[in-house]
């Protein structure tokens, strides 16, 4: 590539690497998995991005393998770097936090340095646990509520 094509805007490097990404998952994924995760994206740009909740049937539920879920934050991590100031993010790797008491299977996309030191993920693994187990007894009280008000049959 001649130095006249290399775009000058970080911004515009990091798109045409999520591009070449996406190209590259395309070829290499099975098409439902493929499409899936491109279904999740689209969702994801359009929610504005942040949490979000995913509502997948059974059949997604098995497309949406570990693979796929880490091929999915390595996308979110590249679509972040878009944005001006967090073109590092790029740069960032998944990072397999293990299971704790209530989060299971947890994977986060951290800078290489975090991924290489096991407390700061073994904390992040905790706060996720932490996180899960609050939401847990949310919806239990939630629940609880709604039955007590008898706005469900249970």
């Amino acid at each position: 590539m001649a130095d006249a094509e290399v775009p000058k805007d970080p911004a515009e490097i990091v798109r045409a690497r999520y591009a070449l990404y996406v190209e590259t998952l395309r070829a290499r994924m099975p098409q439902e998995q493929f499409d899936l995760l491109m279904e999740v994206i689209r969702e994801y740009v359009k929610a504005g991005g942040g949490r979000f909740r995913l509502d997948l049937e059974p059949r997604e539920r098995a497309l949406f393998t570990e693979e796929v879920q880490q091929e999915l934050l390595n996308l979110l991590g590249l679509i972040g770097a878009m944005q001006p100031g967090h073109e590092d993010r790029a740069d960032h790797v998944v990072a397999r936090l293990g299971d704790g008491e209530h989060a299971k299977g947890a994977m986060s996309l951290v800078p290489p340095d975090v991924a290489d030191d096991p407390d700061k993920l073994r904390a992040m693994r905790d706060r996720l646990d932490a996180q899960q187990h609050q939401r847990q007894q949310d919806e239990q009280a939630v629940e609880g509520i709604a039955r007590a008000s008898g706005m469900t049959d249970d």
